[in-house]
């Protein structure tokens, strides 16, 4: 896995947070992309998924995650299901991880490592962008990003 130092800039984001198994992202998902088009909202990147509560480590039902999206600037009202937030400017480690969850793992444990040689400190949430739909392409071909937010030691 090639593993790079990126700055993310400033940005918005619509927001769902959700405690429970990682099937009801493709119903989230589905809710978000709804409002998204029903509100003509621009959105600016990909869906994301930043985890607190990592799906490897918990129970099933005990997995704590927010599914996101960037959008624009404009003035967006949030729903009791949706918040808006601002992301502000950070930087993170990034690697693509192709294939399923399975073995996310091995490539969360390359950049864990690239990061403790490299003399960076892990200070957030790991998130996962979707660079491909996991509900439109096989497993195997699955790709996201990885980005955990450092700083330099």
């Amino acid at each position: 896995m090639n593993v790079q130092e990126k700055i993310v800039p400033d940005h918005k984001i619509a927001v769902m947070k959700h405690k429970g198994p990682l099937s009801d992202m493709e119903v989230m998902i589905s809710k978000l992309t709804g409002w998204v088009e029903d509100k003509e909202i621009k959105t600016i990147g990909d869906y994301f998924v930043i985890f607190y509560r990592m799906p490897d480590r918990v129970k099933e039902d005990d997995v704590v995650y927010d599914l996101g999206v960037p959008i624009s600037d404009d003035e967006v009202d949030k729903t009791p299901e949706i918040d808006i937030a601002d992301m502000v400017e950070h930087t993170v480690l990034s690697g693509i991880h192709q294939g399923s969850r399975d073995n996310i793992r091995e490539s969360y444990d390359e950049m864990i490592e690239f990061a403790e040689l490299n003399h960076y400190d892990i200070i957030g949430s790991p998130k996962e962008i979707f660079l491909n739909s996991p509900f439109e392409v096989e497993e195997k071909d699955c790709l996201r990003e990885i980005q955990l937010p450092v700083i330099k030691m």
